[in-house]
């Protein structure tokens, strides 16, 4: 495709500028959903998501059939604290079973005929992770109540690590992404990003994660409070250093990458909220290439979504993770693109062109 390979270094240095989507496109494929035989806007959020992907893509109508999904996996040494109720072994194990396509965001996918990686960034273990992508930066982050999670060298590799994702992804034949992740214990470094980021406190960003009980689930909210009083005035790249996962480093770099090379990011929860909020922090304009799936349970998600200026299309209190909901925003989206290509169009239909009062206000 001839797409020349950015740097993070160079987003940093701001070197690279990123330009809006285009709204004249994005309106052109509006005005031929108002073509189809219903109610003008009927099919509401849904039509604003695949208009917004063909412009994206620079495509008359969105291409929903070749997509992949990309899953990023870390370990997290806040474990330590018992924030989880699963040890780290069990990155390991999901990440091998999610890179078989036998897990939940796995099967769902292989039935929308939707390609799953998973990428190992940082899994703490001695060997390589079978069926993964092996890009680990380190073994796994330490414990960021002790010390910091990882150096900044360390997150900027991690970040390039997606990038570089999304790059090889659009030239493989890839045009539209999906993220997901797996990392035990990446809510509550998730919580303490978002709670700095959106200057909220420990009960405002902090929820079960995978679930935990009333005892785990204030040990969590003890830890996440004690990591937002450590400092103040840090800028993004501290913040996801001092208290980050690699993996939501490399989620990150994805969103970076779709939006560096104009390819739609399907975002999944929460933690790829979080990711695509520092993204958008980093290099401006990002959140103009991002499709919200759904809004997750989590406490903060609906914080996140608002800062973002997204709008979820699935509301149904999941908190699955692996890029689930995403896989569920793919297969809805091609419904619809059914009925937007196959539909009767107004005069067919023996019933005339409705109008559209927004544009004519």
């Amino acid at each position: 495709m001839g797409d020349t390979r950015v740097l993070f270094d160079d987003i940093l240095e701001d070197k690279i500028k990123i330009e809006p989507v285009n709204k004249e496109k994005i309106k052109q494929v509006k005005q031929e959903w108002n073509r189809v035989s219903k109610p003008i806007d009927s099919f509401g959020n849904f039509e604003n998501i695949h208009s917004k992907i063909a412009a994206i893509q620079g495509f008359d109508a969105p291409d929903l059939y070749h997509p992949r999904l990309i899953v990023c996996c870390g370990d997290h040494g806040i474990v330590e604290e018992g924030v989880s109720q699963t040890d780290q072994d069990v990155t390991r194990i999901c990440a091998t079973n999610i890179g078989k396509g036998l897990t939940t965001a796995g099967v769902m996918a292989k039935s929308l005929g939707i390609d799953i990686m998973a990428v190992d960034v940082g899994i703490n273990y001695a060997k390589e992770v079978p069926y993964t992508l092996n890009r680990r930066v380190k073994y796994g982050t330490c414990n960021f109540l002790k010390q910091p999670a990882m150096s900044v060298e360390e997150f900027s590799r991690a970040v390039q690590v997606g990038m570089d994702l999304a790059l090889e992804s659009k030239e493989s034949g890839y045009d539209l992404l999906l993220v997901g992740e797996m990392g035990i214990g990446n809510t509550t470094s998730a919580a303490v990003i978002a709670g700095y980021l959106l200057d909220l406190n420990a009960e405002a960003v902090t929820g079960r994660g995978a679930g935990l009980d009333d005892e785990g689930f204030s040990k969590k909210r003890a830890v996440v409070s004690m990591a937002l009083s450590m400092y103040s005035g840090l800028s993004p790249v501290e913040i996801c250093s001092n208290f980050g996962g690699l993996e939501l480093a490399a989620m990150t770099g994805i969103i970076l990458g779709g939006a560096v090379y104009s390819v739609p990011v399907v975002l999944d929860g929460m933690l790829s909220m979080v990711s695509a909020l520092v993204a958008d922090r980093l290099l401006d304009n990002t959140k103009d290439y991002l499709i919200p799936s759904h809004i997750s349970k989590e406490p903060v998600a609906k914080k996140l979504v608002n800062k973002l200026k997204l709008t979820p299309a699935i509301d149904a209190a999941m908190a699955v993770g692996e890029g689930v909901g995403a896989v569920m925003m793919v297969s809805s989206l091609r419904i619809v693109d059914i009925a937007f290509h196959d539909a009767l169009k107004f005069g067919d239909s023996g019933v005339e062109q409705y109008k559209d009062f927004k544009e004519e206000a």
